[in-house]
């Protein structure tokens, strides 16, 4: 048997022994869960920079947010293409473009061949027409005004056709404000929008992989022809458009656009606004740059005087004096010639000018103030637009009645009828007698209705006329609007030389008051005296009809005087008509 210090002894070095174990052990567990932390922590870092790096192969991403394209950066996405292990970023701009207004979003479906496989697309055209809920479909920023939030915060980096989309949604709004029955209550857009023209927009998806490296930010994209379109009627005038030099330049109304070429894209324009907070209540001037929202109107800042269809009346180029000059040779030889002495001592197209309110149609929509279009020419101005040209008319034409009735000699119903209209309208006084005395688009809305519907009941005359004129047989007359219209204009040009002649011989008529240059009231009676050769001219073109062509004359007089009273004409650098129609892309950046 050992001492018992020894058996103490043994038990206390056991003891030390497990201690020193335990010990041991719990700093080897402290040393495993630290480099355990530190192992995931440096997985997780690795993993974050490996997902940060195939994130980033997301080029243009950032460029795609609702900081820099606003509401359009929510359609923004990533895609995964694992070909090539990185991310493809797909975004949305809009595609502009002008449609009829249906007072709807307007969808179409095409069917396309993918292999053997048949796929339904469907595209959606959204109207810029200040409604709540297009402005909320169309992402654009006006519908936050009422709030009063800071929604313009950054506005300028934003991308400018952001702001486009905002300026012609307040040109809608504007333009259903001067509409008659926006004022009374709710809008039918198949009564009150016949005939008009809205800026679209449609959603496009693109891959910012075949964005150049030169473009900063989403672009979204128009034709010329609507660009065109769209800039006349934010109130902008053209001071330069050159667009195969790349060189376009409007301003005007608070707007500015102004383009750039852009390597590997073309033309991109960029366009400025005025306030987006701008109340057109309390800038009412802003209202006066609003234009006739139509095509016949659109086509007029092109130098086309728009046809009327229901008369077969085709469209004229007269954008430049050559068109003119080009026009009236294709119409007559020798009126042509005339003209051309007449651009060479003046640069005046007298006459010819008439060929505006004779061709068109009534532009003006129903129940609207909006009376503005561009003019097509640089000389608008004729006998049928002036003051001059109505007082004669009128007068000469109440002569002659008078005179025939005294001599008991036929006058026909259609004479008489242009007479009486001619009599309720000198009722308005100056307002339909003097060109001066248009309002613009604060014209009082009865006088506009009221000339409208005589205008109509001229266009229903002459349809009448085509009607009962139809050939069932090969010999039979054809009265075409057109042909009456030209031999108007065959013996119209000439009348400024005639005007001067008599007044040199001292054989001026009765100028009815007139305090004018005395050339154009004695050109209104040239006017009158010129029916006995258009007439003839008639015969030569295969009517021959004299009391018709007379009183279709008169109708046709009387067409022109309305259509000027209607409508006002704003200058401006017209686009060169070749651009009509074109489809060549430019786009917004």
């Amino acid at each position: 048997m050992r001492p018992w210090f020894l058996v103490e002894c043994g038990r206390h070095v056991r003891w030390l022994r497990h201690a020193f174990v335990d010990c041991d052990m719990e700093e080897e567990s402290k040393l495993a869960l630290a480099a355990l932390v530190v192992s995931l922590v440096a997985l997780v870092t690795t993993i974050s920079q490996v997902l940060s790096q195939l994130f980033a192969t997301a080029d243009g991403y950032r460029r795609c947010q609702p900081s820099i394209i606003g509401g359009w950066g929510r359609l923004t996405r990533r895609k995964f293409r694992w070909s090539d292990l990185r991310f493809e970023t797909i975004y949305t701009t809009p595609r502009f473009a002008l449609m009829p207004y249906t007072g709807n979003t307007i969808t179409y479906e095409r069917n396309m061949s993918v292999g053997s496989m048949l796929k339904t697309t469907t595209q959606e055209y959204n109207p810029l027409d200040g409604t709540p809920a297009m402005i909320e479909k169309t992402y654009a920023t006006l519908g936050h005004q009422a709030s009063g939030l800071n929604v313009f915060k950054g506005f300028n980096e934003m991308a400018s056709w952001v702001r486009f989309i905002d300026a012609l949604h307040s040109n809608a709004l504007e333009t259903r404000m001067l509409t008659n029955s926006t004022k009374r209550g709710a809008i039918k857009p198949e009564q009150d929008w016949k005939g008009y023209t809205i800026p679209v927009v449609t959603p496009q998806k693109h891959s910012w992989d075949f964005v150049p490296p030169d473009v900063i930010r989403p672009l979204a994209v128009a034709t010329l022809q609507d660009i065109a379109v769209f800039s006349r009627r934010l109130g902008m005038r053209w001071k330069t458009f050159e667009p195969s030099e790349g060189a376009l330049r409007a301003e005007g109304n608070g707007h500015t656009l102004d383009s750039t070429t852009v390597r590997s894209v073309g033309v991109v324009v960029q366009f400025t606004m005025r306030d987006p907070l701008f109340d057109p209540l309390l800038y009412p001037n802003g209202l006066e740059e609003l234009y006739i929202p139509s095509a016949p109107a659109d086509k007029m800042g092109f130098g086309i005087v728009p046809g009327d269809p229901r008369l077969f009346v085709p469209d004229h180029v007269i954008g430049t004096p050559a068109d003119c000059l080009a026009r009236t040779l294709e119409i007559d030889v020798q009126a042509g010639e005339t003209l051309k002495d007449l651009m060479n001592e003046n640069g005046w197209t007298p006459g010819f000018s008439d060929i505006i309110g004779l061709a068109a149609p009534m532009i003006r929509l129903p129940g609207s103030e909006i009376i503005k279009v561009p003019r097509p020419a640089v000389y608008e101005a004729g006998l049928t637009y002036q003051q001059e040209g109505i007082v004669v008319f009128h007068n000469r034409l109440r002569d002659l009645i008078e005179e025939r009735d005294r001599r008991e000699r036929r006058v026909s119903e259609q004479a008489r009828w242009v007479l009486q209209q001619l009599e309720e309208l000198s009722m308005y006084g100056e307002q339909w007698f003097y060109e001066k005395a248009c309002k613009g688009n604060r014209t009082p809305i009865g006088f506009l209705d009221d000339l409208h519907a005589r205008h109509d009941m001229t266009t229903e005359y002459f349809i009448s006329l085509h009607d009962r004129f139809y050939p069932e047989k090969a010999n039979d007359q054809i009265f075409r609007y057109t042909d009456l219209m030209y031999s108007h204009i065959t013996h119209a040009v000439d009348y400024f030389f005639v005007a001067r002649e008599l007044l040199d011989a001292g054989k001026g008529r009765n100028h009815y008051g007139q305090k004018v240059q005395a050339w154009t009231t004695e050109g209104a009676h040239v006017y009158f005296d010129k029916i006995p050769r258009i007439i003839e001219t008639m015969q030569h073109r295969g009517f021959d009809d004299p009391p018709i062509v007379e009183e279709a004359w008169f109708t046709m007089m009387l067409r022109a005087f309305l259509w000027h009273r209607t409508h006002l004409m704003v200058g401006g650098n017209t686009v060169p008509s070749q651009h009509w129609g074109s489809r060549s892309p430019v786009y917004i950046g």
